[in-house]
């Protein structure tokens, strides 16, 4: 129950806008259209009042309105109203459309309606089509009735448009608009609808789930940031269990397509594993674009490219990165960009490279930044020398084709699948850290000093698309 109610609360939430824009729209044009561009209808009404002879005047009464729906239909027979349009020079057809009836209910009352934009004018055909139906129906018909005329009073207020009530209209339409339209987005919509479909989609487990943050919470380093920090906290522990029950030391991050952030992950999930202790290298493994040395302002000349470029010999004792002010994390850049990435990750000295790290003694992780799986070749060819992968998903826009397919493709590569780490997650139930926290924040707690330096920055959030302001060089597509 309280699934399917924050499920309505989320989708509530996701097109607030269209339903608040297809209102204004739809009521904002009608006011304007009815207030500005129709010509104002005026009603003039004239009553007749119908009396018979009879023997007493309840008999009178109910003899009259039997005969009620007869007069009725008369007022609009050509007969009555030929007179009346010759007389102001009009088609019978034009008055024919003016004219209506209106008989009240157990009343021997006929009213006649003449609309016109002209409301003397309507005021006056409205009377003239009465006497004109009283001559007729005197002169024509073998009956005792009585008409008795109540004149009409010239109208003031118009009868249509009406701006405030039309746009009121309008706006119900908008909303009916708007939410049709939600119902056909919603149906062809192929995003994830909750965390428990990835293992029902992918046979994997969710391994973390950060929500989506606000462009302020995205200024702040990652521990400001409890949702973002706690998250990478939960995918670590996982990362540290998964290797207790079976030993690796090679992790690529990795995600279907470009901008999902995988890039924030890996930076902060290296982060928080070496200040956790662990013996960590971060290596920006997307020789196309990279961005981890632009964020820990560390220098490029030097990196991944070099052992493809360069003699081994030479290149092998720099293969262990640049240390960071995190003292157990070190980062290896991309290097001097190659113009051909897939086939030097495809040669001989990749396979002596990758062998290098996976024998490596100095470190507890390697982890490996690279490209999104589907765009290009690179990731998938590097998969092949990984021990396990975590596939990072932007909840907020990842298609289940694309997560399909890129099981696919790391499942056609032999790597162990860790899990997913779904990033930008709009289900609020899984951004209720701050209701966890506040709780114990009044609580008396004992400062524990962490074997590291004080004032250890974290890696933020945005080195994805979505934060360019972090970032302003780097390219977007990460």
């Amino acid at each position: 129950m309280r699934s399917t109610l924050s499920r309505y609360i989320l989708l509530a939430k996701r097109w607030a806008w269209v339903i608040i824009l297809g209102m204004v729209i739809c009521g904002g044009t009608t006011y304007v259209v009815t207030k500005l561009l129709m010509q104002p209808v005026y009603e003039a009404q004239t009553r007749i009042l119908i009396t018979l002879a009879g023997t007493s005047q309840n008999d009178s009464t109910l003899a009259a309105i039997a005969q009620q729906s007869t007069y009725s239909q008369l007022v609009t027979n050509p007969n009555v109203l030929a007179p009346v349009a010759a007389k102001h020079n009009m088609e019978l057809k034009q008055l024919t459309g003016m004219v209506k009836t209106q008989s009240a209910t157990n009343s021997p009352i006929i009213d006649i309606l003449v609309d016109s934009s002209n409301p003397q004018l309507a005021a006056t055909l409205s009377k003239e089509v009465a006497q004109s139906f009283t001559a007729y129906a005197t002169s024509h018909l073998a009956s005792q009735a009585n008409f008795n005329t109540i004149d009409p009073v010239v109208p003031t207020d118009p009868v249509r448009p009406r701006p405030s009530q039309d746009s009121l209209i309008g706006a119900l339409v908008g909303l009916g608009l708007a939410l049709a339209i939600i119902v056909i987005f919603e149906w062809i919509d192929d995003r994830l609808t909750a965390p428990e479909e990835v293992n029902k989609l992918l046979g994997i487990d969710a391994l973390t789930i950060i929500p989506e943050l606000s462009r302020k919470q995205r200024s702040r380093n990652a521990e400001d940031t409890p949702e973002l920090a706690e998250g990478c906290r939960i995918l670590c522990a996982n990362l540290n269990m998964a290797q207790m029950i079976r030993p690796f030391k090679l992790v690529m991050v990795t995600s279907p397509m470009a901008g999902e952030g995988k890039s924030t992950i890996a930076a902060n999930m290296a982060s928080f594993l070496a200040m956790s202790g662990k013996r960590v290298l971060l290596v920006d493994a997307d020789l196309r674009h990279p961005v981890l040395d632009q964020h820990f302002q560390v220098n490029n000349q030097k990196g991944l490219s070099n052992a493809f470029l360069g003699m081994w010999n030479q290149v092998e004792s720099e293969l262990d990165g640049q240390p960071t002010e995190i003292p157990s994390l070190r980062v290896l850049t991309a290097g001097v960009l190659p113009s051909n990435p897939s086939e030097l990750l495809q040669s001989q000295l990749a396979s002596q490279l990758f062998n290098h790290f996976r024998n490596s003694q100095k470190f507890d992780y390697i982890i490996f930044d690279t490209p999104p799986l589907l765009p290009i070749a690179d990731a998938q060819i590097m998969a092949a020398y990984m021990q396990v992968t975590i596939m990072v998903v932007d909840a907020s826009r990842t298609p289940r084709k694309a997560m399909i397919r890129a099981k696919q493709a790391l499942a056609r590569t032999g790597t162990r699948i860790l899990g997913v780490a779904l990033n930008k997650s709009y289900w609020p139930e899984y951004g209720e850290v701050h209701d966890y926290l506040s709780n114990i924040q009044s609580r008396p707690r004992a400062d524990i000093a962490m074997a590291m330096p004080p004032n250890t920055p974290v890696i933020n959030h945005a080195i994805d698309a979505t934060n360019t302001a972090i970032l302003p060089s780097t390219n977007n597509k990460r």
